[in-house]
């Protein structure tokens, strides 16, 4: 079976730049070239050149370059793409082509390598049906549709957020999927070897990690955002808390930039991706067709999450309660990235509601934290002192409020599962 893998090249300034990069790693390839120009409906336009490579003496594997410009909704998004296709007998020739590119100069994130598929993406119709290696017969779908499409995300994202790690919604995002595709490796966890399944949960968690502090102090500063509203003061100057609160955001949105590029990151997830195209499925596997094995991976997730007020029946334990928290949302995220399996509004709305009242206890939990090290590290500063029992208490009134109404969430929740395992599982 071929597989493509698409490197998506950013802050490009002209097709020569890709060009001239291709050709000085494939030296002896001949160049084919085509110009290509369709209109779409909405007025959206695809316009571009493709420049395709045939590599002398090894014909598993194709390069094609692309440069122009894609129009979706008004908005301009440029292509300049690198797409590989090939076969697991030039895995080893491809693996180190991609490696070379990677090494160089040019920035590149992975992306979907069908323009039209990447168009509707952008529009938001996109559907896994519309890939052309899906097929419902089979669980390897999971492996070269599911999957891929997360990591296209998560390495997109990835790219945002190293050109501009100022901005929030870009770390929100990013940990979002991240999160998202852990789940996914849970729910599908019979498809992949032990070791291999441990090191990406792993991997994954230590990029999410990596996020944390800098998702932690956006919070916070959210939080004084509000204490500001609610006494009028949005116009003035912000809080003395708030200062020291952005220094420290900006210090860890740093540190991440310290540890990670753009290629780097892209190269580990492309590890992944090229993980995923090679797994082969286990005997037992072969006949299982994709929803079966998903309703019987979800129904077996029911039955754990019926039993955690057994395991951490202390509501008042944040720590519990965190717990709890982590795998009511690893459920949701894995919800969505089965979209086979038809979910209710209702549960999903439970779900959600559940997740964010255990989220802002565990917010609270961490800010409270967060506050006491930053106040006690100014122990003469009156009005920091001051401005941080506030901070408390605002959120002190807001946690208590949730742990009242959490056994009544939670009785809520559990009847609308089973109401809809009954229904769909």
């Amino acid at each position: 079976m071929k597989h493509k893998i698409c490197l998506h090249g950013i802050n490009i300034k002209n097709r020569n730049q890709l060009l001239d990069t291709v050709k000085k790693l494939l030296p002896l390839a001949a160049e084919k070239t085509r110009q290509k120009e369709k209109y779409l409906p909405d007025n959206d336009l695809l316009k571009y050149s493709s420049y395709k490579f045939a590599v002398h003496g090894n014909r598993d594997y194709k390069v094609t370059c692309l440069s122009g410009i894609m129009v979706v909704s008004d908005r301009l998004l440029p292509i300049n793409d690198i797409i590989i296709e090939y076969d697991n007998r030039s895995l080893p020739a491809v693996q180190r082509l991609l490696k070379k590119l990677l090494g160089g100069r040019l920035h590149f994130v992975l992306d979907e390598p069908d323009l039209l598929l990447r168009l509707r993406q952008q529009r938001s119709r996109f559907s896994l049906e519309d890939l052309p290696q899906y097929d419902e017969d089979s669980i390897a779908t999971i492996l070269n549709c599911h999957l891929p499409v997360q990591v296209y995300n998560v390495s997109q994202l990835w790219g945002s957020f190293l050109q501009q790690p100022g901005e929030k919604p870009a770390v929100r995002q990013l940990r979002v999927k991240l999160r998202r595709l852990r789940s996914s490796l849970a729910l599908y966890k019979p498809l992949f070897p032990q070791a291999k399944l441990l090191y990406w949960r792993a991997e994954f968690k230590k990029w999410t990690d990596m996020l944390g502090g800098a998702r932690e102090y956006d919070v916070a500063l959210l939080t004084c955002m509000k204490i500001r509203r609610s006494r009028r003061e949005e116009a003035e100057e912000p809080l003395e808390l708030e200062q020291l609160l952005q220094e420290r955001r900006q210090s860890q949105a740093k540190k991440v930039l310290h540890l990670s590029s753009i290629n780097a990151m892209t190269a580990a997830l492309l590890d992944f991706l090229l993980l995923l195209y090679s797994l082969p499925l286990r005997k037992e596997h072969k006949d299982i067709r994709l929803r079966p094995f998903l309703r019987q991976r979800l129904s077996d997730w029911c039955d754990k999450l019926l039993q955690l007020p057994e395991r951490y029946p202390d509501v008042e334990n944040m720590e519990q309660l965190h717990k709890v928290r982590i795998k009511i949302k690893r459920f949701r995220y894995a919800l969505q990235a089965a979209p086979e399996i038809p979910v209710t509004p209702l549960l999903l709305r439970r779900l959600k509601n559940l997740q964010d009242m255990l989220g802002l206890l565990h917010d609270n939990y961490i800010n409270d934290r967060l506050i006491e090290e930053i106040v006690s590290a100014h122990q003469d500063n009156a009005e920091l002192r001051c401005e941080g029992a506030m901070f408390c208490g605002w959120d002190s009134a807001r946690s208590e409020a949730v742990i009242t109404s959490l056994p009544e969430l939670w009785e809520d929740f559990t009847g609308c599962l089973q109401e809809w395992r009954e229904e769909y599982l």
